[in-house]
């Protein structure tokens, strides 16, 4: 839940922990949460594939976070390979369905 994440991330603040601490318990807790919530999602809705993509799966910590925590849960986990995760990737698959769309007319 992103009060508690905020509410420790003040805490720390005022207890002057040094920042890199600060920061790890942040990518871990935010890790925490996104595995939380998808596993959560999977029961309700019976799926087993996640794919992790979009720029906050560039940052590596979260990406091997969530990544582990969700395949300890049993979920097929996919990410990418030679594709970008970002714009990159985003600007290839419109790229793709836009060539796609011009060959069907």
């Amino acid at each position: 839940e992103p009060r508690p994440m905020w509410s420790a991330l003040l805490a720390d603040l005022r207890q002057n922990l040094p920042v890199g601490m600060m920061a790890a318990k942040f990518h871990f807790g935010l890790a925490e949460a996104i595995s939380t919530m998808v596993e959560r999602l999977s029961f309700e809705t019976e799926f087993h594939q996640v794919i992790l993509t979009g720029g906050v799966f560039q940052n590596q910590i979260l990406l091997t976070q969530v990544r582990e925590r969700l395949m300890s849960k049993n979920l097929e986990v996919l990410t990418h390979s030679q594709v970008p995760s970002n714009d990159g990737g985003l600007s290839l698959g419109q790229a793709v369905i836009a060539s796609a769309k011009l060959k069907e007319e």
